[in-house]
């Protein structure tokens, strides 16, 4: 019944769903224990190599390169992976990037004469990945971006992700053509406002059309701020967001007491309410691991627990 259920979340709307309009981007679930652990107000701090999947204008902060991967499993039994990697060069911050979800054991299930579903004990599988290709540089070193005034004056970075969408079903007939790929892109864009307050927007799956297979990514436009408090190492974030049609926020905070040590907390909403998120991290030599906490719709099956790995630098 768990499987079942995650796979309507993560699966909503794709290819088995002949009438959807749009299939589920999987960066909305969460790429990095960080941002997690934050509620996922993150767009305007977006420091670390989550930024590539968060705002791929955050790339700028990497120093020369940077690693980061996450894994939990979603309900406890569907694994969700994520890997990525950020080198600086003379030309602006590249980045690449995975993500993949997958589970097993799906029922296979078939109308019969009389419209009465019927199972036929086959079974079968379903996974979905997105390949994230970044970059992320100063506005003032990119063509025709460096004409906006209002971006150069104030010392903006900005970005883009081309996402390769993978997704298919096998095992069962019934599941046959529930498989599909294509493509899809993000911008985005971090302006500081001052030595304490930083500002962001982001525009993802900015592509129309049915351009993996027959569907579509969902837009999201949002936007956000982030406030240091550098006398109490405190990091706060707000982040909003316009996504299917719904108007989400997210709050979270990150609290440095003591040097090797960050706790976290946020708020993450979601269509149906808000759900609690809780993290913790630690930096040693370069080398970072943060842990996520994370509440879904509010029903305790649904809690996960994320752990990230990463290469930061020294």
């Amino acid at each position: 019944m768990k499987k079942l259920i995650l796979t309507s979340l993560i699966v909503i709307t794709t290819a088995t769903l002949a009438l959807a309009s749009s299939i589920v981007d999987l960066t909305e679930i969460g790429v990095g224990a960080r941002p997690l652990g934050m509620g996922k107000a993150f767009n305007s701090i977006a420091d670390d190599g989550s930024a590539l999947f968060t705002n791929p204008a955050g790339l700028t902060a990497v120093k020369k390169f940077d690693v980061i991967s996450m894994s939990g499993n979603l309900i406890g039994e569907v694994p969700y992976i994520v890997l990525g990697g950020a080198y600086k060069t003379t030309y602006g911050t590249i980045g690449l990037g995975y993500i993949g979800a997958s589970t097993g054991g799906i029922k296979e299930t078939v109308l019969d004469s009389g419209g009465i579903p019927q199972i036929t004990g086959a079974e079968a599988s379903y996974g979905n990945t997105t390949l994230v290709l970044s970059y992320g540089n100063d506005a003032k070193n990119v063509n025709y971006v460096n004409n906006l005034k209002f971006l150069t004056d104030k010392e903006a970075k900005v970005g883009a992700n081309l996402k390769l969408v993978s997704y298919g079903f096998s095992g069962g007939s019934s599941f046959e053509g529930g498989s599909g790929s294509g493509f899809d892109l993000d911008l985005g864009t971090i302006i500081p406002i001052n030595d304490k307050l930083t500002g962001s927007v982001t525009l993802k799956n900015l592509i129309p059309g049915n351009n993996v297979k027959n569907d579509e990514l969902p837009l999201g436009i949002g936007g956000g701020l982030a406030y240091r408090i550098p006398d109490k190492n405190l990091l706060t974030a707000l982040d909003a967001e316009i996504s299917r049609g719904a108007f989400l926020l997210h709050l979270g905070a990150e609290w440095n007491p003591m040097a090797p040590l960050f706790i976290r907390g946020g708020l993450d909403q979601k269509a149906d309410g808000f759900n609690l998120a809780l993290g913790l991290g630690t930096k040693f030599r370069g080398f970072s691991f943060d842990y996520a906490y994370h509440t879904y719709a509010e029903l305790s099956e649904f809690t996960t627990h994320y752990f990230s790995l990463g290469y930061i630098g020294e």
